[in-house]
């Protein structure tokens, strides 16, 4: 077991060490007088604005959300509302620069017609909604949306896999287009593309593959294909932030139920498994650790167990190898999801949330801890490396304390090298070096965040940087 649970690191240099705080007190943050479910965190800097749906009566669900920083549940608000109507699993994707999510798609199921739909708001600047606008409409079922930081969305329908791409200068997405069928489900994106699950026999098969849209066309190039025994299901992957790696929930025969980690080859599989306790529904985060430019994608788990008289949330503990169980008491606790968030450039939050039943009520619990870079005080890493403007929209200026040659770097979420740039001396030991926003080759990169690393000897430094 000691060998399976894997350790949490962010990308960082080995020469400053990880602080682990332990995981935060539990808190509610729905009411315990409904049924509040599938819980989705947007926001990965200074505002983290939670979404779940919250059923109402048999035939009402609405989604709800709220600033995770607020403790009063008071402060919930309604995103969309319809009588008679269930509407449920919101996932939401960032326009913009995604540094304040001020203007954001929210998509959700609805059951408004003979099946479950698609369907869109968008939530503007000035605080208030849009009016729906339907994403798919196929006869059938469209569940289990995942999303990436593209605007593109895959779903499962019918034995078949669907995607769209939001067209952000239209304002909508293109007509739905099947890339697989014959049973497959359960679509995650992946920092290579896109995979899923396809029975096959006795077996499950993992499908990879790398899709575009471009020209109102749709490409589908094949990448792999890797057979696992048993029944799989429960794809799952940190998304933006893996290095790569899957998990599964897989069963083989009669035996309990196991997780299965391996990356979108199909290869390098972990199992974890008991003999006579079922483990399910695995969440997990993963990031990147530098240590003298090589790579390691380490990994924290969540996960339910039946180990105990009702079922309960397993985490592994950030101060020891071993697990801990975050949920601890009377009443069944189901659908564990973790999101990483950015509180600063140099501190990263593991979020985790889960459903809890209470008296005949479901409500959304979440606990969380904070990783930070190094065991130096805020006032000495704010002097030791400075970006500004963050965020940038045509060109930002790294300054950083140095007294010999040194490398600086820049490097997307993934690990991989975006930019390398010189630097040259300013006064009283610091360097400095511009970056404008263009990869290796003078392309101009995509929104979002970027980490800026600077190594200079056996020392090396980094923090977060933004481009809008």
């Amino acid at each position: 077991m000691k060998n399976l649970i894997l350790l949490f690191v962010i990308v960082f240099p080995l020469s400053l060490k990880a602080q682990f705080e332990q995981w935060f007190p539990n808190r509610p943050m729905t009411d315990s007088t409904h049924q509040n479910r599938n819980a989705f965190l947007l926001g990965q800097y200074y505002e983290n604005i939670l979404f779940w749906d919250q059923e109402l009566d048999a035939n009402t669900t609405q989604i709800c959300y709220k600033n995770v920083n607020s403790n009063s549940f008071g402060d919930q608000q309604i995103a969309i509302y319809q009588p008679n109507v269930k509407l449920t699993h919101p996932v939401a994707i960032v326009l913009g620069s995604g540094i304040i999510p001020n203007e954001y798609l929210l998509i959700y199921q609805t059951n408004e017609g003979n099946d479950i739909d698609l369907k869109l708001i968008i939530r503007l600047p000035n605080g208030t909604f849009s009016t729906p606008v339907t994403v798919s409409a196929l006869p059938g079922d469209d569940i289990r949306l995942t999303t990436d930081e593209y605007g593109r969305v895959a779903w499962e329908n019918s034995g078949k896999i669907w995607v769209s791409q939001y067209l952000y200068q239209a304002g909508l997405f293109t007509t739905p287009f099947a890339i697989d069928s014959a049973g497959s489900n359960t679509p995650v994106f992946t920092p290579g593309g896109l995979s899923y699950l396809k029975p096959n026999g006795d077996s499950t098969s993992l499908i990879s593959v790398n899709i575009g849209y471009s020209q109102n066309n749709w490409t589908v190039n094949p990448m792999s294909s890797e057979s696992v025994l048993g029944e799989s299901s429960a794809l799952t992957t940190p998304g933006v932030f893996s290095g790569g790696t899957l998990c599964v929930q897989n069963k083989v025969g009669s035996n309990p139920s196991g997780l299965i980690f391996l990356n979108s080859w199909g290869d390098d599989f972990i199992h974890m498994n008991s003999p006579t306790f079922n483990y399910s529904q695995p969440a997990f985060s993963e990031m990147i650790f530098i240590v003298k430019s090589s790579f390691y994608r380490p990994t924290i788990l969540a996960f339910v167990s039946d180990s105990l008289t009702q079922k309960e949330i397993f985490a592994e503990a950030p101060n020891y190898d071993g697990l801990q169980n975050i949920s601890l008491w009377p009443g069944e606790d189901r659908n564990p999801k973790i999101f990483n968030t950015f509180p600063t450039g140099y501190s990263v939050a593991v979020n985790l949330f889960w459903e809890s039943e209470r008296a005949g009520f479901s409500t959304i619990y979440s606990t969380h801890y904070d990783y930070l870079f190094g065991g130096v005080s805020e006032k000495q890493k704010e002097q030791s490396i400075i970006v500004k403007p963050c965020p940038f929209s045509q060109e930002t200026t790294i300054l950083f304390r140095s007294s010999g040659i040194s490398q600086l770097m820049i490097l997307n979420l993934q690990g991989m090298e975006i930019k390398t740039l010189s630097a040259q001396n300013e006064s009283d030991g610091w360097q400095k070096s511009v970056w404008d926003g263009t990869d290796n080759r003078g392309n101009n990169v995509a929104t979002g965040s970027y980490l800026v690393v600077a190594i200079s000897g056996n020392t090396a430094q980094s923090r977060i940087v933004i481009k809008n």
